[in-house]
């Protein structure tokens, strides 16, 4: 999902929920990959490792959860409890790590969050979901690389409900564990156990990329797509492998997948259009960016965030146009509003910026950021 020649971005999972899934989740062919060109001897870790937690580590949260089950909490709530109390420290630090490391570190991303609520989950029998969350994308520069991470909440079940007969339940009651909620947040989909290891193994392969261990990216790369073929950050993170040893061969079926999958992103299409350019292929890669401009995305940060990218690259037209699509489906991300008059107020479009400022008066609710608009409206006004 490249930028441009010099970016692209892995469309990573890295923070912890409850919308329904999708009853008939269509089934993605495996694509053939050429591990040839790849170690075999590097090895990832395995779920056992990944959730495991010392002895000491575990005694902790056991006397605590013995306490308070016995002061009449219930197991899902004793979970919220220790993390609360435990964790109140804790530094959202860009590394992914296991539940042991995240714990001893008192450190860690959200997905070494969400490994940590689970590992604790699975010791007392608590049944744990995970919901992806459309939010406003976070950014990591690494040399040329730039990594957007998307956001994931968990969901802790109560085991104390028992479902009435001839009752239909939209959702089971739960407890939703957030460590970054905001308004702004747009609830998606929930994903099982196998999809949300294998946003962990593709944080660990995009880590592990940026380090250009490639041998090792692999590994963890091919192991997601291994635990879900519908995952398209794998698909497309193995397409940027296999073309960083040339195999373009191979890259292109990649990328090919990832855009037959119902969960393609534009990231992936720009990743395929800046490989169509590099071959000199500029008719089909002409053909292809005209798919971004018809792609079905209900997720108005991937159009925020490719508005951000466009406007980056000085590219105001196709900045404007996709800040325009944000603010058509989600009228309420004001970030959209606020960056479009900017771009306005860099190709002198005095008037266009006045106008798209008035525009997102009705979403600004807190007063001293509506008193800021207003004065910078009188501001440009007066300026004219």
């Amino acid at each position: 999902m490249a930028y441009c020649r010099w970016f692209f971005i892995f469309t990573l999972i890295l923070c912890i929920g409850c919308s329904s899934v999708k009853a008939n989740r269509e089934q993605q062919v495996s694509v053939s990959l050429n591990s040839a060109l790849f170690s075999p001897n590097n090895m990832v870790i395995s779920e056992n490792d990944l959730y495991a937690l010392s002895e000491q580590q575990q005694q902790l949260f056991l006397t605590f959860y013995q306490q308070k089950i016995s002061q009449g909490y219930l197991p899902h709530e004793v979970v919220k409890l220790f993390l609360e109390s435990s964790l109140d420290q804790f530094t959202y630090f860009g590394q992914t790590y296991t539940a042991s490391e995240a714990m001893l570190n008192s450190s860690g991303n959200c997905m070494s969050l969400a490994i940590l609520t689970t590992a604790f989950s699975r010791l007392v029998g608590v049944e744990i979901d995970y919901r992806k969350m459309n939010s406003l994308p976070v950014y990591e520069k690494h040399g040329n690389v730039l990594l957007s991470s998307s956001h994931v909440q968990s969901l802790l079940y109560d085991p104390s409900f028992i479902a009435e007969e001839n009752t239909y339940y939209i959702y089971r009651p739960a407890i939703i564990i957030d460590y970054f909620p905001q308004d702004s947040n747009i609830r998606s989909k929930t994903v099982n156990p196998n999809e949300f290891l294998a946003m962990y193994y593709v944080n660990k392969a995009a880590e592990l990329y940026i380090k250009e261990e490639f041998d090792n990216a692999f590994a963890y790369a091919k192991h997601a797509y291994h635990l879900d073929v519908n995952n398209v950050s794998s698909l497309n993170l193995l397409a940027l492998l296999h073309k960083k040893k040339g195999d373009i061969k191979s890259a292109e079926r990649l990328y090919l997948a990832a855009m037959a999958s119902n969960d393609v992103n534009i990231s992936v299409l720009d990743n395929y259009v800046t490989l169509l350019k590099q071959q000199g292929r500029f008719r089909d890669a002409k053909k292809v960016k005209s798919q971004i401009e018809n792609i079905y995305d209900p997720n108005p940060y991937h159009w925020l965030e490719k508005a951000q990218l466009a406007s980056y690259n000085k590219e105001y037209s196709d900045a404007e146009r996709y800040y325009r699509k944000v603010i058509k489906l989600a009228p309420y991300v004001k970030q959209a509003y606020l960056e479009l008059h900017e771009i306005y107020l860099v190709q002198g479009k005095v008037q266009y910026a006045i106008s798209i400022l008035e525009a997102s008066l009705p979403w600004v609710h807190e007063p001293k950021q509506k008193q800021k608009y207003k004065k910078q409206l009188y501001q440009l006004s007066a300026a004219i």
